[in-house]
């Protein structure tokens, strides 16, 4: 039984691959801040160990105890748009970067077969995004946040290349489900969908519907990362959909599914702007190394947003 390592299984991203590891016979240790997993639960193949990724030493520790065939590293300091990074960035470094370094050098010192993936992001690429993306698109971050994240694609390509580690930079777009923040952005159109069902008067405040965007669901993505785990050795591979969105157009048609105006809504904080050239995610590297790409529709993946919603505010309800 292979034995996978997810670093930051208490988030979204984490619990989701826990739970597509195990599905596929996977021994998983899961690690997270909190005293219990939050969302995976225990079963005979699953060991949560709690671990506050700035104590690298024990990180360390946990790498020599268990030995895990693959890790993923799936834990970041990371928020919703507007996030102040400057305050954590010391935190931010040392998770996000610093303990990617303990997991290449336990590989290169002691484990040369390990596999280790790491859960990049689309913020390595300077904003605005035009034309096609793709694996050669060059990268260069113009956030805290992306600056972290170049670090560690930049220590994957240097272990590679000098060390020979199997590691591997998952660039990762956005991607999003129920257990995502409530802060983010169709969280929030989730939850105002719900509202406005019951409360014609309920209204959300959103920044700006005008930009262009690719969204995936981030169950079907984890899945995929398996397998990119299983079947191919790259430095680096783009995780999208390859279809884009222009935001004003989502939100109209999400709300249009359960027959509601998002304009009664909505309430933008921005005014009304030109989103600019429309830029296409090319996933050509993805399907090569894997045979899939994410199916699941926009849609259908807000509606089983509030489907959760309307369970939870049901179930609280009866207490």
């Amino acid at each position: 039984m292979p034995r996978s390592l997810v670093i930051g299984v208490n988030g979204q991203d984490g619990s989701y691959l826990a739970e597509a590891l195990l599905k596929r016979g996977h021994e998983v240790i899961g690690c997270g801040r909190g005293d219990a997993s939050r969302y995976v639960k225990p079963t005979a193949a699953f060991t949560y160990e709690k671990l506050d990724l700035r104590d690298l030493e024990s990180l360390s520790a946990l790498l020599n105890r268990w030995e895990p065939d693959t890790a993923f590293h799936f834990a970041a300091v990371h928020g919703a748009a507007g996030f102040e990074y400057e305050a954590l960035w010391r935190d931010m470094m040392t998770v996000n970067v610093l303990s990617l370094h303990v997991l290449l050098e336990h590989a290169r010192l002691k484990a040369p077969v390990m596999r280790v993936l790491y859960a990049g992001s689309m913020k390595i690429y300077p904003p605005p995004l035009i034309g096609r993306i793709d694996e050669t698109t060059p990268a260069r971050a113009t956030c805290l946040y992306g600056i972290g994240k170049m670090a560690s694609r930049d220590l994957i390509f240097q272990y590679r290349a000098k060390h020979s580690v199997a590691a591997t930079n998952l660039v990762l777009f956005n991607h999003e489900s129920i257990r995502r923040s409530p802060a983010f952005f169709l969280p929030t159109v989730a939850k105002t969908i719900h509202s406005a069902k019951s409360d014609p008067s309920f209204r959300s405040s959103l920044k700006t519907l005008d930009f262009w965007i690719d969204w995936s669901a981030a169950e079907e993505v984890m899945d995929i990362v398996v397998d990119v785990a299983e079947r191919c050795n790259l430095a680096e591979v783009i995780l999208a959909s390859g279809k884009t969105w222009y935001g004003r157009s989502a939100i109209e048609e999400l709300f249009a599914r359960h027959d509601l105006d998002f304009r009664a809504h909505i309430v933008e904080m921005l005014p009304r702007s030109d989103p600019g050239p429309e830029f296409h995610v090319d996933i050509g590297c993805l399907i090569k190394a894997t045979g899939r790409r994410p199916k699941q529709q926009l849609g259908e993946m807000v509606d089983q947003m509030i489907e959760a919603i309307a369970g939870h505010t049901l179930a609280a309800g009866r207490h």
